[in-house]
Formats: C-alpha cells, sequence, structure tokens
C-alpha cells in the first residue's frame, strides 16, 4: 500500500517507474499546499499561490534526483508563492461551504455564550494582542500552556460540530499532545520562522493534520481579528456579497480533487491545481524512469 507511505519513499518507488506512487505523493502535495496556503492567506487569496506551487511542483519534481531533499525543495516552493501573495490574512468573516454558509464570527460568538473559558482563550491566542502571562492564565484551568489551547481549540470544533452542524471531520476526543503547537501556528506564534518551517514540513507527514488546519481556517482567521464583544449584535453578511478572508480576492467555490485513489482525507484542492500536478507528474515520470534506467 503506498498511501501510509512518505513523500520520499513515494518519490523513490515513482523514480522507479510506479505511476500510481506518482499520483499519490502528487495529491498529498496538493493537499499539504492547499492547507498551508488557506491557513495563512484565506480561501480566495490562497487559490493562486497553492495552484502555482502546484504547478511548480509538478514541472520540476522531474529534475529533483535526491529524494532527501524533495521534503524541503517542495517546501520552498509554497513558501516562496506564499510570500508572494502578501501578508497573513488578520482578519476574515465570510461564509463558505466549510462554515455551512455561515459567518464565522458569528458562529464563534455563539459557541463563546456556551465556552467562555475556551473562545476567550483562543481570542486570546489568536488575536495576537495578549501576551504570554495572560495567556497562561487564560489557559490554566483548562490544562496550561500549550496543551490547555489544544483543548480549548478541540472543544470548540466539537461545539460547532454538535451545535451549528459544521462538518468538521478532524475533533479528536482528547488532544493528540504532539499538536501542542497547532494553534500557536495557526495564530501566527510560533518563534521563529525556522520552527514554523518545521511544523509545516512535519504537516506532509500528518495529512490529518493538513485537514484539521485546512477545516479551521475560516474560524482561525475570524479568531484573528477579533470577535464582536458580548452583548453586542453582530450585523448579518449581506446576502449578495460577503467579505473575503482579507482585501482583495473573489468568492472561490471549492470543489473536491478526484485525482485517482490518492487522496484518503478529502481535501478541498483546486482541481486546476491538481489535475495540473498530475499531467506533468504522468509525464515526467517516463522520463524519470529512463534517467534512472541510464
Amino acid at each position: 500500500m503506498s498511501g501510509g507511505k512518505t513523500v520520499r519513499q513515494l518519490f523513490k518507488e515513482w523514480r522507479s517507474g510506479d505511476a500510481e506512487a506518482g499520483q499519490i505523493m502528487a495529491q498529498r502535495v496538493a493537499d499539504w499546499y492547499y492547507a498551508i496556503s488557506t491557513s495563512r492567506l484565506g480561501e480566495d487569496r490562497g487559490k493562486a499561490p497553492c495552484d502555482e506551487a502546484c504547478a511548480e511542483f509538478g514541472g520540476g519534481i522531474v529534475n529533483v534526483s535526491d529524494g532527501r531533499k524533495v521534503e524541503g525543495w517542495a517546501h520552498d516552493i509554497i513558501t516562496q508563492k506564499v510570500k508572494a501573495a502578501g501578508s497573513r490574512a488578520t482578519d476574515g468573516d465570510k461564509p463558505s461551504l466549510y462554515t455551512r454558509k455561515q459567518a464565522p464570527k458569528g458562529l464563534l460568538r455563539r459557541a463563546r455564550a456556551e465556552l467562555p473559558e475556551e473562545v476567550t482563550l483562543l481570542e486570546a491566542v489568536y488575536g495576537a494582542q495578549a501576551d504570554r502571562s495572560q495567556i497562561a492564565a487564560l489557559a490554566e484551568p483548562l490544562g496550561g500552556n500549550p496543551l490547555g489551547i489544544l483543548e480549548a481549540r478541540y472543544r470548540v470544533k466539537r461545539w460547532l460540530r454538535d451545535n451549528a452542524k459544521v462538518k468538521f471531520d478532524v475533533v479528536p476526543d482528547k488532544p493528540i499532545l504532539d499538536r501542542a503547537p497547532l494553534p500557536l501556528y495557526e495564530a501566527d506564534r510560533m518563534a521563529s520562522s525556522a520552527e514554523e518551517a518545521q511544523f509545516e514540513l512535519w504537516m506532509l507527514t500528518d495529512l490529518d493534520l493538513c485537514k484539521d488546519i485546512a477545516e479551521f481556517a475560516h474560524f482561525s482567521i475570524a479568531l484573528r481579528g477579533g470577535l464582536p464583544a458580548r452583548g453586542s449584535t453582530p450585523k448579518p453578511a449581506p446576502a449578495a456579497k460577503t467579505p473575503p478572508d482579507t482585501a482583495g480576492g473573489e468568492p472561490h467555490t471549492p470543489a473536491p480533487s478526484k485525482a485517482s485513489g490518492a487522496s484518503k482525507i478529502g481535501l478541498v484542492v483546486g482541481v486546476v491545481a491538481v489535475l495540473v500536478l498530475l499531467g506533468l507528474l504522468a509525464v515526467a515520470g517516463l522520463g524519470a524512469f529512463f534517467f534512472v534506467l541510464s
């Protein structure tokens, strides 16, 4: 089964002529790129960088000869595309298919009424206004920092799934301890760019984590900008036009990726990006095969 192998292993098998391994590798990278670009930029602004990164990966993978370098090379591509698109999304309240066409801030405000400690903690972390001591104090009743933050995040996801019918797929009953840095990544609170890069490279080994990040992206971006104050009545989103995740960008209706048997997590990735990526890999596969034999 190629699906449980690392990208490095899939790359090696693809270079040896295994077309299916190439397809699985391509889909895995596309899902990974989608999670990174959507979390950083929002769905609309992240689409073009994701598509461009997929195309560049597909066109350049044939020139990579050392499997030990493929993950770092692939990460450099998406990092450059995301940076070229501008700074991180700092606010957003856009309804989407992920939010069942409901404004994320309104849903989070409803969750805050039921889970005041949890949502208040997330507001402090994602809003980037609170310092470490304030966050530590808020996290203490929930298990401390950083595990209490992760626990709060999953409690809120669970509430949104069960009470607002948001179709989250990744809501573990008990937080996975290795994922403790997850909220810090979403909140842009990593200690350094090197630490952030290490986390993103780790994401490539865990597509369940990629989906967790992608499906919560609208809410993490909404939390970055802050929620309406308690007692206020947020204005309903206009029917014809809703605010984007960041300035600029037209609404984008996501479509599921359909690479044959490649994706097990079902992340929403631009069809064009995946088709370009898989098409280039299919063409490059023969050349790579003969390169290995020569």
